[in-house]
């Protein structure tokens, strides 16, 4: 059903709000999230208007009320008037193909179902962006366990370097992890999550190295517990050939078994233990080691640190500050 779901939402003249297509893929949403048998997150409805634009919220409830919920959830809109396929409609399709298989599995946690407007441009970071607005008017109140949010998940990665992209095995499979940092227990799980899910690289990096580039942003700034997926910005990013060709749906496929296996362990992990979190960078060290393997030194040569080993926060801050450079993300 991803891909059907993928297909159904990258509309040939985009999903930008204002056009025909956003309310085609309104619509197409709250139907969806009916079959799939969600609950309304308020009333009777999973649309949750604010002005000329709407976020919709759906609700898997967990068998313990007493246990904090987790939040998952990725942007509907388009930047521009095509497909946008990734970014951001193979995110929402695997949200909801997760929401199926999470019904059946019957969960501690409650878990929201959120697909947010206006994120992109010009409404980013503005009062209209549908993720800071879903917080201020629905869960200033509440606590999360974690909120889990995707974007720009279905290309191949690339770093942009061609001797890195040619030579490293498996640069393709490589997936950022973001907010590791938020809670104390979050690093353990990503790493556990990480060990059961083979052909995914799962690169773990703080947030304030790559910024607030999405819906993640009005969680982070509010204090909660929160991990940002992503593949980061690809060559057709933002472009008409952002469209379904564009899709690994292997790669998609395996990103929803990582999440499945996040979930699964933020079920039982003691998020409502709440302490002042530590760097994690040996834990991004390890996971870093674990996906490019044997040619990091090799890499870290082509980024011209030819003598660098990778040991402290510091190793890791000077490897940011090239790789930012060279890549977009």
């Amino acid at each position: 059903m991803i891909k059907q779901d993928t297909e159904q939402l990258s509309l040939e003249k985009g999903r930008r709000p204002g056009q025909p297509g956003h309310e085609i893929a309104l619509k197409f949403l709250e139907r969806r999230m009916g079959e799939i048998g969600l609950a309304p997150y308020e009333g009777d409805s999973y649309a949750l208007p604010y002005g000329e634009f709407t976020n919709l919220a759906g609700v898997i409830e967990g068998t313990d009320s007493s246990a904090l919920p987790v939040l998952i959830g990725a942007h509907y809109d388009s930047a521009i008037d095509g497909p946008s396929s990734d970014d951001n409609a193979v995110s929402v399709a695997l949200i909801l193909h997760t929401a199926e298989l999470l019904i059946k599995k019957s969960p501690s946690r409650s878990t929201v179902i959120a697909f947010f407007d206006a994120e992109e441009k010009p409404n980013f970071l503005t009062k209209n962006m549908g993720s800071l607005r879903f917080y201020k008017d629905h869960c200033e109140d509440m606590e999360f366990a974690c909120v889990i949010i995707l974007d720009m998940i279905g290309h191949n990665f690339e770093v942009g370097v061609p001797p890195v992209d040619l030579l490293v095995p498996g640069i393709k499979d490589f997936m950022f992890v973001l907010g590791s940092e938020s809670h104390t227990q979050l690093p353990d799980i990503v790493e556990r999550a990480s060990k059961d899910t083979k052909r995914l690289r799962i690169i773990p990096t703080l947030n304030r190295y790559i910024g607030d580039r999405s819906d993640h942003h009005a969680f982070r700034k509010a204090g909660q517990p929160y991990l940002f997926l992503s593949r980061g910005w690809g060559k057709y990013s933002h472009t008409p050939k952002d469209n379904i060709q564009w899709i690994n749906f292997s790669g998609v496929h395996r990103i929803e078994n990582f999440l499945l296996r996040l979930l699964e362990q933020l079920d039982t992990a003691p998020m409502e233990t709440r302490l002042e979190p530590a760097d994690p960078f040996r834990y991004e060290i390890r996971m870093m080691r674990k996906a490019i393997g044997w040619p990091l030194p090799f890499i870290l040569a082509c980024l011209g640190f030819f003598r660098m080993a990778l040991h402290s926060r510091e190793d890791i801050n000077s490897l940011m500050r090239k790789v930012l450079k060279l890549a977009k993300f």
